[in-house]
């Protein structure tokens, strides 16, 4: 049977309206039974609308008792929470085994040039540590330079819609280190069409609960025409070898 680990979940109440929350990780638990899926790795909406110190702490005490749920932390740069320096943010991180980090800029209101960002991406790179950012947080010529400037850096971008097709090609086709996040991605045969171009070693599994079902995401790898070795790849194993190194 084939095992499901989602990337791509968030827990807490968010200010945009959405038919349904989650803000408990019972409930989150309970909705992965529903669509079959094993593992999570989760973020907290207060860490991203709030505070990432207040939310990523509020994620910990919600999930350590579930041992299938992953914690996945939201940073910012040293210099601009002006607390802690980018290495003792990311030891504390690790520490606590959370495995890998997201990131909100145009949300938080800063940017990810280099020389506002840079020396934390160095950090996450010396770590192979997976970072993960949403579409909509960058446009594709930052992306570009991210993944050029820190080719060790696994970076999965989330929430990728069908119609920027071309332009995510161009991009994968110039980077190694860029990973697809499936959940937006709502292509006729887009799974399939991604993995005779690049490989299904580049496609993530992701649900992007609460903002869909988990069930559509699940169905499109399942009935994708692929391999069952990709299908596996795509389903779990590609992001538990991202996030091996704390895992």
């Amino acid at each position: 049977m084939l095992k499901f680990f989602d990337a791509n979940s968030c827990l807490g109440k968010l200010s945009v309206p959405l038919p349904k929350y989650i803000e408990k990780a019972t409930e989150l638990i309970e909705e992965m039974n529903q669509a079959g899926i094993d593992k999570r790795l989760v973020y907290h909406s207060y860490a991203k609308e709030y505070d990432p110190t207040t939310g990523n702490q509020k994620l910990l005490d919600e999930i350590t008792e579930h041992k299938n749920l992953y914690p996945c932390w939201v940073l910012s740069p040293a210099n601009v929470e002006g607390k802690v320096t980018d290495e003792k943010l990311v030891d504390e991180m690790t520490g606590k085994a959370v495995p890998a980090v997201r990131i909100f800029p145009k949300t938080q209101n800063w940017l990810l040039s280099e020389w506002s960002a840079g020396h934390l991406l160095n950090v996450l790179e010396k770590r192979a540590i997976p970072l993960f950012i949403d579409n909509e947080e960058t446009d594709y010529s930052q992306l570009y330079s991210l993944c050029t400037k820190h080719p060790d850096l696994p970076v999965v971008l989330t929430k990728v819609p069908f119609h920027l097709s071309r332009q995510i090609y161009a991009l994968m086709a110039e980077t190694s280190n860029l990973y697809i996040e499936t959940s937006f991605f709502q292509l006729y045969r887009g799974i399939e069409d991604i993995c005779s171009r690049f490989g299904a070693q580049r496609l993530i599994f992701g649900s992007a609960v609460p903002y869909f079902s988990s069930a559509p995401s699940v169905m499109a790898v399942k009935y994708a025409q692929i391999s069952e070795a990709d299908k596996r790849m795509i389903a779990r194993e590609n992001l538990h070898r991202l996030l091996k190194s704390v895992l």
